[in-house]
């Protein structure tokens, strides 16, 4: 009866229904090929690791926080796979479009979650 005067009450979305929207199933996805290329990969060096083994064994760990732990800071996800990140440095042109794509889903990922933070 009041809707139109104080607004409809936005519906709270589910977890699953969150995870959809902002599609971190997807990013899953993408994490786990971007393991798959490191792993037959050795050497390299970037600012933040001293092999590709260890940015590798550092993305397992984030990987496996996410997944079994319900880790949702994607904030160093989102730093290594900056187009000037660790992913850059390791992956080269044969991850430019993998590394985009999950820099694009966890910016997404980041700016909803403060959005959802700012409106509680």
């Amino acid at each position: 009866m009041f809707n139109w005067l104080f607004g409809k009450k936005q519906k709270q979305l589910t977890k699953f229904e969150y995870y959809e929207k902002w599609d971190f199933y997807g990013l899953l996805d993408d994490l786990q090929v971007a393991e798959k290329i490191l792993k037959n990969k050795t050497g390299g060096y970037s600012g933040d690791f001293d092999s590709i083994e260890q940015f590798r064994e550092a993305l397992e760990d984030e990987i496996d926080w996410i997944k079994y732990n319900n880790k949702t800071d994607l904030t160093q996800i989102h730093q290594w796979f900056l187009p000037t990140g660790a992913w850059d440095d390791f992956a080269g042109q044969e991850g430019l479009e993998l590394g985009n794509r999950i820099s694009e889903r966890t910016s997404k990922w980041i700016k909803g979650t403060a959005e959802v933070r700012k409106r509680k």
